[in-house]
C-alpha cells in the first residue's frame, strides 16, 4: 500500500496560470490525508512559496520537500537543510562573469539576489528574473540553500550554459526544469529531490514501496529513478516519461488528484490504487 506520496507542482499536481492548485485537487489531498496517507509537496521551490501556491491552505503543504531536497520540512518544521558549498557559487559566478546572457541568482533570507549581474539588465527581463530586485558583487557568506542560473535566451541556450558549467564545474549539478524556464537548477553532485523523500520516508518509519511519486520534468529524474512506483503526468519531457513506471494523463485535467482519489481509497482498502494495475510500464 502506499504511505507517502511526493508530488512536484508546477505543471504536474498544479497547472493553472496563477500557480494555485484548485479545490478539486486540495480537496484530494484531504480525502489522502484522511486515510493515513502523507502527502508532501516535492518541488524546486522554496517553502515560503507553498501556503499561497496550495490557496492558504498550509496544513496540506506543511510536510514537504523544497529546494529539490536541499530543505525538507515534517508538519512545518524544518527537519533537514543541505547548503550548497560557498566556494563552490564563488566558481560558478566566476564562470558567468564571462557569459553575457546569464547570471547567478542565490537566496538569503526570503531575497532573492543577482551576483555579479548589472541590475539594469536584470530588471529589463522580468519574465525571465522572477522578483529580482538586488544585485551584489560577489557570494554572501550565509548558507545558501537556493541557487539558479538565470539565462536570457531560448531553452536551447539554457542547456548550452548548463552544459558548459557542468564541465567546469563537477562538485555541482546544473538542471534545465522545463522548457519554456530559462533558468538553470543548481544542486550538489548526485543530490536531489530523491534525497528529501527518503529522509522523510525513514523519519516516518516506511519503506520505498510505500512510497509513490509524481513528476514531470528533469528535476524529478531524481526521485522517479530512485522509488518504483514513479509516475508521470502526460505532459512530462520525453525522458521523464521513459524513466516513469506509470503513465497517467495530462496535469491539465487534474490527473494527478484523480491518481491521489484513487490511492486514498485504495489504501484505506488495504490495496494498491487501480492505475497502478492498469498503466504499469515495465522495464527493458
Amino acid at each position: 500500500m502506499i504511505r507517502l506520496v511526493l508530488s512536484d507542482l508546477d505543471a504536474t499536481l498544479i497547472w493553472r496560470e496563477d500557480h494555485v492548485i484548485t479545490p478539486f485537487a486540495l480537496d484530494a489531498i484531504r480525502a489522502l490525508r484522511e486515510a493515513g496517507v502523507h502527502f508532501a509537496p516535492c518541488t524546486g521551490r522554496i517553502y515560503r512559496d507553498l501556503p499561497h501556491m496550495f490557496a492558504g491552505d498550509e496544513t496540506a503543504c506543511s510536510t514537504a520537500v523544497t529546494s529539490n531536497g536541499q530543505l525538507v520540512y515534517l508538519d512545518g518544521e524544518l527537519v533537514d537543510k543541505v547548503p550548497i558549498d560557498h566556494g563552490e557559487l564563488v566558481r560558478v559566478a566566476g564562470e558567468l562573469a564571462g557569459v553575457e546572457d546569464a547570471y547567478l541568482v542565490v537566496e538569503y533570507g526570503g531575497e532573492k539576489v543577482a551576483v555579479g549581474a548589472d541590475i539594469a539588465f536584470v530588471t529589463a527581463h522580468p519574465d525571465n528574473f522572477w522578483r529580482v530586485e538586488t544585485a551584489v558583487p560577489t557570494v554572501p557568506e550565509e548558507p545558501c540553500y537556493k541557487a539558479n542560473v538565470r539565462v536570457v535566451g531560448s531553452f536551447e541556450r539554457c542547456q548550452e550554459v548548463a552544459a558548459l558549467l557542468a564541465g567546469l564545474l563537477p562538485a555541482l549539478d546544473f538542471v534545465c526544469p522545463m522548457p519554456g524556464t530559462p533558468h538553470i537548477d543548481i544542486t550538489p553532485h548526485g543530490f536531489g529531490k530523491d534525497h528529501g523523500g527518503d529522509f522523510l520516508m525513514e523519519r516516518l518509519g516506511l519503506t520505498p514501496d510505500e512510497v509513490c511519486c509524481f513528476g514531470d520534468a528533469e528535476n524529478d529524474l531524481a526521485v522517479l529513478r530512485h522509488y518504483a512506483n514513479s509516475v508521470a503526468v502526460a505532459n512530462a519531457v520525453p525522458v521523464v516519461r521513459e524513466c516513469a513506471r506509470f503513465h497517467i494523463g495530462p496535469a491539465s485535467e487534474e490527473s494527478v488528484a484523480h491518481a491521489l482519489l484513487d490511492i486514498a481509497e485504495a489504501t484505506s482498502a488495504g490495496r494498491m490504487p487501480a492505475f497502478m494495475c492498469e498503466n504499469r510500464v515495465e522495464p527493458d
